[in-house]
């Protein structure tokens, strides 16, 4: 996918390097993702394996955010939950801290929720930590409304709970 300013392409095996770089090694940036930041870089191939392995599987719905003009991962944006015989789509975003601000991860969710609908999904949903209410205004500034909140377990590797918001946007 393509907008104004950036690509939205498929990870490739020789992301993770840029990964951990743009993000995955930040604390900033894991501070309120439910992965914590990468200790090295063998986290982070780890992780572009599961990713690369679940495209080679069929999933097809996660990209690496790219500026125009430059091939370098500097975020990700995908589906990370599909319900409701595939109408639903929850969408989870993350992008370089350098890259903050700039309205690439707003530009990047137009882009990915007008895919969404146009394969058949009728509703997108997305969560922030409260804590985060940057997040909450890029929903926003997609169209998104704020339908309530909900508690989420605050890291993969923890039972610890933290307090979100929610969000929908109906077709």
């Amino acid at each position: 996918m393509t907008t104004d300013r950036l690509i939205l392409r498929p990870f490739r095996k020789g992301d993770a390097v840029m990964m951990y770089h743009n993000w995955t090694s930040d604390e900033n940036v894991a501070r309120y993702c439910h992965w914590s930041k990468h200790e090295n870089l063998d986290t982070t191939v780890w992780l572009l394996n599961m990713y690369l392995d679940e495209a080679g599987s069929g999933f097809e719905y996660r990209w690496a955010i790219t500026e125009k003009g430059n091939d370098e991962p500097i975020g990700a944006i995908d589906v990370v939950r599909i319900t409701d015989n595939n109408k639903t789509a929850e969408i989870g975003y993350v992008l370089s801290k350098k890259h903050w601000g700039k309205g690439y991860v707003t530009e990047a969710f137009k882009a990915v929720i007008n895919e969404l609908f146009c394969n058949g999904f009728t509703k997108i949903k997305a969560a922030h930590h409260v804590d985060n209410p940057a997040s909450g205004r890029v929903m926003e500034k997609c169209g998104m409304t704020f339908v309530g909140y909900d508690k989420a377990i605050a890291k993969w590797e923890s039972d610890e709970l933290c307090n979100i918001k929610l969000y929908e946007l109906l077709k």
